[in-house]
């Protein structure tokens, strides 16, 4: 009688062996893959929000480019006058509101299509996410002063983080030209004013994860009342 030869193959030991090896290569590239996916979408969310904020900033210096502001500003000596020019970069979050003409090109025009002159706000507020958001409303320019006038909002960037703003110029009360936080002239406009935006979060306290910086010089002087209403000559 012949006897029995062993057949080629593998035991259940190596069988375990082998299948505990792939398992532990699997979760290798698992992880590995993961970690790819994590920082490819943090790099395209800072990519995005750098870009967004770049994006802010200018947006907000094409409407201080064409502000608009008479020296016969009706009603007179009121802040809520049309044309007033109303600003506040005291605290970390500043606020912009004046009287600006917009190109077709601006966002949101075309829900103005017969209104190219507009109030237009900047200011930061807290989001449902929780964030501060800087958001932007425009509207006519007369219809902006009536209390019960809804406004067109649009966030221009989120995760905001601090939102300076510095004016140049010759404030109230004072012989020379200067940079200021506050400006107190509503019924004049700065020679210039300073922005930075911060936006994102780098793990330290106050310490954004991008800065975009801008100083935009305004139209110099207010229209004369002579060209506002011109004198009809006898």
């Amino acid at each position: 009688m012949k006897p029995r030869t062993r057949q080629p193959g593998f035991t259940i030991v190596e069988l375990m062996i082998a299948l505990s090896i792939f398992a532990m290569i699997l979760v290798t590239i698992y992880s590995v893959w993961s970690g790819i996916l994590r920082a490819s979408q943090a790099a395209r969310s800072a990519a995005d929000s750098a870009q967004r904020a770049r994006i802010s900033v200018r947006t907000i210096e094409d409407a201080l480019v064409h502000a608009q502001m008479f020296a016969a500003n009706m009603p007179p000596q009121n802040p809520d006058a049309y044309y007033s020019f109303l600003a506040d970069g005291t605290g970390e979050f500043g606020s912009l509101s004046f009287i600006t003409h917009l190109p077709p090109t601006f966002p949101g025009a075309n829900h103005f299509p017969n209104d190219i002159v507009r109030r237009v706000t900047f200011t930061c507020e807290q989001g449902k996410d929780g964030t501060v958001h800087l958001v932007m409303r425009q509207g006519p320019m007369i219809a902006s002063m009536e209390p019960d006038f809804e406004p067109y909002s649009l966030v221009l960037a989120k995760d905001v983080q601090t939102f300076l703003i510095d004016f140049w110029g010759q404030p109230k009360d004072s012989r020379n030209f200067e940079w200021v936080t506050e400006w107190n002239s509503t019924n004049a406009l700065p020679r210039k004013v300073r922005i930075a935006l911060g936006v994102g979060t780098t793990g330290k306290k106050g310490v954004p994860q991008d800065m975009v910086y801008r100083v935009v010089a305004l139209p110099a002087t207010a229209v004369a009342p002579q060209w506002q209403v011109p004198q009809i000559r006898r």
